[in-house]
């Protein structure tokens, strides 16, 4: 299964155990694994998620989310916002990984493309980076429509509109750095990540470290909203501990002027670098 093998959980629900030991400078996937057999399984795995009940509950929590920020900035009240007007802008997706061997990815990957659709991202409007993306990964996105970035951004991208940024599992310094890229209330206000939990982030790690490799996730924490994933996924660990993050303007405005400032480059020790640096 894709260098994957099931292994039961006591709750009922599976988990996928990674056998493989890659590189991080491998350059090609497996001899058996071809660009027409790669969007084969892409298309197939979308379509089954998105059959799911998993895919619904999904759907129904990122409208809301969507509309929350897109209703906050258009100024809008209740009964007065059609869902037409509930749109994203861009999508931005770093650190998918190599989904063309890794079923973890694949199925990350599958709900990208089912979300995209349901909220009607033009296809080039969704981004994606990845520094071990395969050339074969690279075409096959782009068969989807969808832009593959050329430059490596460390997550440092900023914000003038709606923009969901798509980064499961990524390491909390490329959440800091684009906390650090969008740190003011007009552009945090315009972020949605869906990614690992700052909440649990806070409350699992130790803070000295985190303040070390994460400050402005400590910081921001107690001002986010989180909206859990479903938990009836069939399998444990593709979507495990992912979140949908929003930041509330009004909440955002409400802080004061000195709660923004200071805010200089991160600089992150070798030790706390989760992320492929730009060379």
């Amino acid at each position: 299964m894709d260098g994957f093998q099931v292994v039961s959980r006591k709750k009922g629900k599976k988990a996928f155990v990674a056998k493989l030991n890659r590189s991080e400078n491998k350059q090609q996937p497996p001899e058996n694994i071809s660009e027409t057999t790669t969007i084969r399984r892409v298309i197939t795995t979308r379509d089954s998620l998105h059959c799911t009940d998993f895919f619904a509950d999904f759907r129904d929590k990122m409208k809301g989310c969507v509309k929350n920020i897109t209703c906050t900035h258009s100024g809008c009240t209740n009964g007065n916002h059609s869902m037409s007007q509930t749109v994203l802008d861009e999508i931005v997706t770093y650190g998918l990984g190599n989904f063309s061997e890794c079923l973890i990815a694949r199925y990350q990957l599958a709900l990208l493309l089912a979300m995209r659709e349901d909220l009607k991202v033009p296809p080039n409007d969704v981004l994606l980076y990845d520094p071990k993306f395969f050339p074969l990964e690279k075409e096959v996105l782009r068969s989807f429509g969808l832009q593959v970035l050329s430059e490596n951004e460390e997550a440092k991208r900023t914000c003038e509109k709606a923009t969901l940024f798509y980064m499961p599992h990524c390491g909390k310094s490329l959440y800091n750095n684009l906390l650090y890229a969008n740190w003011s209330p007009d552009r945090l206000c315009h972020v949605i990540i869906i990614g690992n939990s700052f909440t649990n982030m806070v409350q699992n790690l130790p803070s000295s470290s985190l303040k070390r490799s994460a400050p402005l996730i400590m910081k921001i924490e107690p001002f986010t909203e989180e909206v859990v994933f479903p938990q009836n996924f069939q399998y444990d660990d593709v979507f495990n501990d992912t979140v949908i993050h929003i930041f509330l303007k009004d909440k955002l405005t409400s802080l004061p002027a000195e709660f923004w400032e200071n805010c200089s480059l991160p600089v992150y020790d070798e030790d706390d670098l989760e992320f492929i640096p730009k060379s």
